[in-house]
Parts: C-alpha cells; sequence; structure tokens
C-alpha cells in the first residue's frame, strides 16, 4: 500500500486554489511533469521543495505533512479489518485516497467506529454483569418467589367460595406480605440498575489518552521544565541530583505507604518503583494546574474517563522529567547510544522507566532518535502503546507474532532484537526485554512483562541494538506485519487468521 498521502494533499490544496499543474509548478520552480508525478505519489518530496510547494500555495508546511492523516488510515484499516464489520478487502485499496481527499469525513468514520466499539463493548459488559452479579440473582429469585406465593394464594381466594372469613383474612395477608415483599426487590433491582457504579463507562477511553498522547508528539514541554527546575534547585542546594530525589522520597514516604502492602499475592515494590510512585504523586501538587490545564484543553479527552486516564498518565510524565530531565538524559543517551542498562544504572531508573522515557525525546531542535514504546503481558495484551507514524501499533487485537516483543519472553532478562519489513516497504529495528515486575510469592507466577522500542532503520545507527546486524543482508530483516487480518503475506508460517489485505 502506498504510504504517501502528501501528493494527494499537494493537489487537493492546488485545486482549492484553482491553479493548474503548470502554475504552481512555475512559481515552486520544477517542471509540471515532475509536479505530476508528486501529486500521483510516484516520486518523495523532499523538505525543501515541500516548504516551496507550501509558500506557493499559502499554506503552512504541517498542511501537507501527512502524520495525522496516517494515523487515521492505519484505524480505518483496523475498522475494515474488524470481523463485525467484514469489510471487503477492495475498501483497503481506497481508504488511503478516500482520507486524502476527505480527511474530515474520515474522521467523522473513525469517530463512529469507535462510537460502535463502545457500545459493543458496553452490551457485553452489560450481559456479562447480568449473568453473573449474585445480587441480580438473588434479586430474581425473590421476586419469582413472591409472585409465585401471591398467584398461589389469590388463586385459592378465587376459587374456594367456602373460605371461612379468618382463612380468607389469612390468604389475603398473604397477598399482602408477599406484594410489599415483591415492591421492595423490585424497587433495590431498579436502584441497582440506576446506580452509576453499574453503568458501564466508554470502552475506548484509552484509545482516547493515545490520540491525545499522539497529537502532543509524546512530549509536554510544560512538564519538561519541572525537571529543568529541580536542576537549578539541586545547583543551589549543593546535593547531587539523586540524593535531592532520595530527600524528598524520604519527606513523603510515610505519608505514601505502598498500596500493595499487605495485598496476597501483589508484586512486592523495589525501590526504583516506590521512587517513582512517590514523585508521582507529588506531582499532583508540584504540576497539578499543568497537568489540569492540558487535560481540559483537549478535544480528544471527551469523557470523565478520559480524562482521568489521561491525568495519570501526565502526572507519570512529570515524574520522569524530575527522575530524568531532559537535556541530561538525551545527552547520556547519545553517550550510551541510548543502552538501556547504562541509562537504568547512571539515573537510577528501571529497564521500564528507562525505555519509556526515551520515547518522550521529542523536543523541537533537540529531538532524539524517534522511538514508538509498546508493553505487552504473557498472553498478548497490550497495556500500554506509544506509535510512530508509519508503524501503528495494534489497539484491538494481538500484534504480529514475528515482533520481539513475543519471543522476549522465551528468554526473559535478555535482549531481544531484529531489523523488521512491513509490507508498505517501511524498515524498523525492533528489541524487547521481558522484565519481572519484582520478586513473586513462591505460590503465585513470575509477573513479566514484556517491554519493546522501535525505530525507523534510517536511525537504526545511532543505536547500540543496531550492532552486529547486517542491514544490507536480507535474511537479517524478518517480513513482519501488524496483525493478521492486515498482513497481506499469505504464505506466512505465523499466520493465526485470514488475511483482509491483499
Amino acid at each position: 500500500m502506498d504510504r504517501n498521502l502528501t501528493g494527494r494533499k499537494i493537489r487537493t490544496h492546488r485545486r482549492a486554489a484553482s491553479l493548474t499543474q503548470g502554475q504552481l509548478a512555475s512559481r515552486v520552480g520544477i517542471s509540471p511533469s515532475y509536479l505530476n508525478l508528486i501529486e500521483a505519489n510516484k516520486r518523495p518530496i523532499a523538505g525543501g521543495l515541500l516548504d516551496r510547494i507550501a509558500v506557493a500555495l499559502g499554506i503552512s508546511r504541517t498542511e501537507l505533512d501527512d502524520t495525522s492523516e496516517w494515523r487515521i488510515v492505519d484505524a480505518l484499516n483496523e475498522l475494515i479489518a474488524d470481523p463485525e464489520i467484514a469489510g471487503s478487502s477492495e475498501h483497503s485499496r481506497t481508504v488511503a485516497d478516500f482520507v486524502g481527499r476527505n480527511p474530515e469525513w474520515a474522521d467523522l468514520v473513525l469517530k463512529l467506529y469507535r462510537a460502535f466499539i463502545d457500545r459493543n463493548q458496553a452490551v457485553l459488559a452489560l450481559a456479562d454483569r447480568l449473568s453473573r452479579d449474585p445480587f441480580l440473582g438473588e434479586s430474581v429469585h425473590r421476586i419469582l418467589t413472591n409472585v409465585t406465593a401471591i398467584r398461589s394464594a389469590s388463586e385459592i381466594l378465587e376459587k374456594n367460595d367456602d373460605l371461612s372469613d379468618a382463612q380468607r383474612r389469612r390468604f389475603l395477608s398473604i397477598v399482602a406480605a408477599d406484594s410489599e415483599r415483591l415492591s421492595t426487590a423490585a424497587r433495590s433491582l431498579a436502584e441497582f440498575f440506576d446506580n452509576a457504579d453499574m453503568r458501564v463507562r466508554s470502552g475506548t477511553a484509552m484509545e482516547h489518552v493515545d490520540t491525545f498522547i499522539f497529537e502532543s508528539n509524546n512530549h509536554f514541554a510544560e512538564l519538561e521544565q519541572l525537571g529543568e527546575g529541580f536542576l537549578r534547585r539541586n545547583a543551589r542546594s549543593g546535593a547531587s541530583h539523586h540524593a535531592l530525589i532520595e530527600m524528598m522520597v524520604a519527606d513523603h514516604e510515610k505519608a505514601a505507604p505502598s498500596p500493595a502492602a499487605g495485598v496476597p499475592g501483589a508484586t512486592p515494590e523495589t525501590a526504583r518503583s516506590r521512587r517513582f510512585r512517590i514523585l508521582k504523586a507529588m506531582s499532583a501538587t508540584l504540576a497539578g494546574d499543568k497537568v489540569s490545564r492540558l487535560v481540559h484543553a483537549s478535544p480528544s479527552l471527551a469523557s470523565e474517563a478520559a480524562r482521568t486516564l489521561a491525568t495519570s498518565a501526565l502526572h507519570a510524565y512529570a515524574a520522569a522529567a524530575v527522575l530524568m530531565p531532559y537535556e541530561p538524559f538525551l545527552a547520556a543517551a547519545e553517550r550510551w547510544r541510548y543502552d538501556l542498562d547504562a541509562l537504568s544504572s547512571q539515573f537510577d531508573v528501571s529497564y521500564e522507566q528507562a525505555a519509556h522515557r526515551l520515547a518522550t525525546l521529542r523536543r523541537p531542535g533537540a529531538e532524539g532518535v524517534h522511538f514508538a514504546f509498546m508493553r505487552s503481558d504473557p498472553s498478548g495484551y497490550v497495556t500500554k502503546r506509544l506509535s510512530l507514524p508509519r508503524l501503528p501499533l495494534p489497539r484491538y487485537s494481538n500484534a504480529c507474532p514475528l515482533w520481539v516483543i513475543y519471543s522476549a519472553f522465551q528468554n526473559a532478562g535478555a535482549t531481544a532484537r531484529a531489523f523488521g519489513a512491513l509490507p508498505s516497504g517501511d524498515r524498523f529495528l525492533f528489541f524487547a526485554r521481558a522484565v519481572e515486575k519484582g520478586p513473586q510469592a513462591v505460590t503465585f507466577p513470575r509477573h513479566l512483562l514484556s517491554i519493546m522500542l522501535a525505530c525507523p532503520a534510517p536511525e537504526a545507527g545511532r543505536v547500540v541494538y543496531a550492532d552486529g546486524i547486517d542491514q544490507s543482508n536480507p535474511q537479517t530483516t524478518v517480513p513482519v506485519g501488524t496483525t493478521c487480518r492486515l498482513c497481506p503475506r499469505e504464505n506466512c508460517g505465523h499466520r493465526q487468521e485470514a488475511a483482509l489485505v491483499i
């Protein structure tokens, strides 16, 4: 599938400006035939030429950039692949053209699909609740018992004319008493369904948070200032960065005990996770106003559930900015060539904390390597994801089984790495490690999570995990997909379901 929407957008803006290809080509300083090839997506377009075209059209370059549109394209491809929708493979060939020509309509279709997913999950959750909740079973049984008693007493009263006054009063009393019990049971049931806690919340809140983070380029300058201010205070105090953090943690540790303490089977808290938890809690005071402004200013966070999740994510971001201040962390990352073990040791953070921080190094003019981040449990359930424009991470299904995020579970603690080529032709360096979330109790299984980072192949030379892999040898590049239903590689021995896209 063609991975360039810029040509279509140039054509759309040119026609909106009532310019011919010859007129625009003349303004830009290229031939009309070359512009025709660009608009047909048959020629790549460099940054300088894109700038000149944007100026000639009287628009900003960002209006020709296709990053946000490709997020919509990838999401619509998932819509087509959804078995509930059962779309045609023919549709997948026109998705990019549809988004390029009608971005507003494409966004509306995606919103409708999200609403469909939301309602589906709500119905399933409600059905599960109805079938499993003990209160419901007991209430229905009580109602049926009361109805049966009322019916029996009523039939006796109706069919027996020879009842004495005392007997009649006794059966009427039974009807009255069971009617009251029936009314009480019905009121309890009505209150249960009307309870706000019973209502099923949106099933797409996490997706809304993903969109919010993606639109922010996973970088929040206001929160980064916390780390910089922390360094300035550190310089005045004379204490080292690590020592100052330890003093802050010690001051707040008593007021913020581990939530896992005393819970059977809970993972014991490590010093690093305790430190991060306390700093995240402190962020509510240090960055509460900034976080609140960011959350409530975003149109992507339309529900209270989404705003709650986003608030938690931003407080975690602020904690990371204090533990790993931007400039020192970026400098160390470049010096160590993004070696996560070296970064974990230098900043005294966990492997996962260092990996997640690498995916936030997006400050304009001072960017690090562009990383996607993904976290999965052994079942394949994705518990956290940060995408790249040309590397969509699945939302509604498992990822490609050939991704190293899964093979890392085969040798926990070791780094699995490989170059992977998507069907689009885009190549990425993938590396992952399965880490244990603290020592586990004897009677419980190990709590493993696989942490994966991926960067575009052209940037892989800056990353230590690419060392020793010959990029020029096709045999060292794994042909991967995103999910089976979106992968056209019919002969893949790891396929779990039929491909939709051909």
